[in-house]
């Protein structure tokens, strides 16, 4: 073991792209700097709350059945690439993100302990594009 600082947290809050932790029910454990930057929520409005806080309320259904899948599997059913989505800010505005997902497994603890997203934001498309 060496003297050198702990760089996870800062990498994670310093990261370009916003990162999303939430544990097995949903429940948002981290939200990094860029999150603020993309969704408009501060840590203190988002840490604690249920994912759904950014998703728009059509894709609520189909999240859930994707994540509590993945969460009891342990892992992704689909190819782990990234998706272009939407989200949703804090105004209530839609934002277009890429985001990719990873199930978080510990085998201390069992097949999975939650889900890390990255997301970008993207312009949305222009249309003909």
């Amino acid at each position: 073991m060496t003297d050198e600082p702990d760089l996870a947290r800062p990498a994670l809050q310093q990261a370009g792209d916003a990162i999303i932790v939430v544990n097995t029910r949903g429940i948002i454990r981290e939200w990094n700097d860029r999150c603020v930057a993309t969704f408009g929520f501060t840590p203190e409005q988002a840490i604690g709350q249920d994912v759904k806080l950014i998703i728009p309320e059509r894709l609520r259904d189909a999240h859930d059945r994707g994540f509590f899948a993945a969460m009891e599997a342990g892992h992704l059913h689909s190819d782990g690439q990234p998706r272009r989505t939407k989200g949703l800010t804090a105004t209530g505005d839609t934002v277009y993100v890429t985001m990719s997902f990873a199930v978080v497994n510990d085998e201390d603890a069992g097949p999975s302990i939650g889900s890390v997203a990255v997301a970008r934001t993207e312009p949305p498309r222009q249309p003909g594009a």
